[in-house]
């Protein structure tokens, strides 16, 4: 176990994926590295994996060749194989980078890249930093040319989605397969849903979208919306991270506004509302309250789709960051969901026990945790806040 030096002194100024703000008396930390602490029950330990990044939030397995790529919030993509690490794109100039939760937010590799060299990428465009925010959440595709740099002259805009405010933007990117893709959407940000976006299934805020990518285009999937047609589960805040488990189940990790942080579990065969921003969790939401209202009564629940685990901002606590369905990796993990926490870089595993579900604390990787992603051989990597990027197992 090892602590390492600070490589990126970002400041964060506001919430990196949603929480409480500077108006509430509240100071987002600096971030910083430390030393990893695993629980005894697993056999497992971390160490460096890479570093020299600015901001890497998620990797992907390269679909022919033996590389991954790393994705950062900076507009950054590079590859690694082993041995070298290569630059991919460079959109720094394409992105808006004035708030902490933009930029470039998520990739995907389209179904046939071997044959189309195509890619998806969610990020907010560049925009001015004075005002109000001008700058939308873009769905674009791209195609990577046969020296295998993104040809900057093919990207082209899918979809945009307008953003009232800089944050909670979500923008991850899931390829389900059979040209399908899901692609999260933040509330449109401020606190507290100030526009009703979470209740409103006709607004493409706050939810989850599946649409088809064919022929260059895309176009929605399901047959009976009961709102907008690209609208598959809605009533979500800020879904950072998502991924399909091996049963077809989808588990989301949605931040919370001032306590707590949630899991949820839902199907892609019946749309869902997760209940915010009416629910934080299983709370009534109170702006005038520090930690929301009272506990929901059944006939409250019966309106939503609850949480399968949540847990609070005691110890440090603060954002919730998913996240995988573990059926790769350290074998102590498989059969369970993992997330962790931005601040305090915990990192838990949920799993059925009995029939229900479980969390178990697996420790922290040592560092603010934006995401997780698969190494060259399914390592599990950890990526942190300072740039570095942590294997764990």
């Amino acid at each position: 176990m090892r602590s390492w030096t600070i490589i990126s002194l970002l400041v964060v100024t506001s919430s990196f994926a949603g929480c409480l703000g500077e108006e509430d008396g509240f100071v987002w930390p600096e971030p910083e590295s430390w030393d990893c602490s695993i629980q005894e029950s697993y056999n497992l330990s971390c160490y460096k994996y890479l570093d020299g990044f600015t901001s890497p939030i998620s990797s992907l397995k390269h679909p022919t060749k033996d590389e991954i790529w790393i994705v950062e919030l900076s507009g950054l993509i590079h590859s690694w194989d082993g041995t070298e690490i290569s630059e991919i794109a460079d959109l720094s100039s394409m992105i808006s980078t004035c708030h902490v939760e933009q930029g470039l937010l998520g990739m995907a590799f389209a179904d046939g890249f071997g044959e189309n060299g195509t890619i998806l990428l969610s990020y907010v465009e560049d925009g001015s930093c004075d005002g109000p925010n001008e700058s939308d959440l873009v769905l674009s595709s791209a195609g990577i040319s046969p020296s295998g740099k993104l040809d900057v002259s093919s990207i082209k805009v899918l979809k945009s989605i307008e953003q009232p405010y800089r944050n909670h933007n979500g923008g991850h990117l899931l390829n389900i397969g059979g040209s399908q893709f899901l692609w999260g959407i933040g509330d449109g940000g401020s606190g507290f849903d100030p526009e009703e976006n979470g209740q409103n299934p006709s607004t493409q805020l706050g939810t989850i979208l599946q649409f088809n990518y064919l022929d260059g285009e895309v176009s929605p999937v399901l047959e009976d919306p009961i709102g907008d047609p690209y609208v598959l589960h809605h009533g979500l805040r800020n879904p950072w991270r998502f991924d399909l488990d091996s049963h077809g189940r989808l588990w989301i990790s949605d931040v919370g506004q001032n306590c707590w942080e949630e899991v949820n579990l839902v199907t892609l065969e019946n749309p869902a509302n997760l209940g915010w921003a009416e629910m934080e969790g299983e709370y009534l939401v109170d702006s005038s309250s520090p930690c929301g209202g009272s506990v929901a009564n059944e006939s409250v629940k019966d309106q939503y789709t609850g949480p399968v685990s949540t847990y609070s901002h005691s110890g440090g606590n603060c954002s919730i960051t998913g996240g995988f369905w573990m059926d790769w990796g350290p074998s102590d993990l498989h059969e369970g969901y993992l997330y962790g926490d931005f601040c305090t870089g915990s990192m838990w595993i949920l799993k059925e026990v009995d029939g229900s579900w479980s969390e178990s604390h697996i420790g922290s990787s040592g560092g603010m945790i934006v995401g997780f992603g698969e190494g060259l051989g399914g390592e599990l990597l950890a990526f942190h806040w300072t740039g570095e990027i942590v294997h764990i197992g």
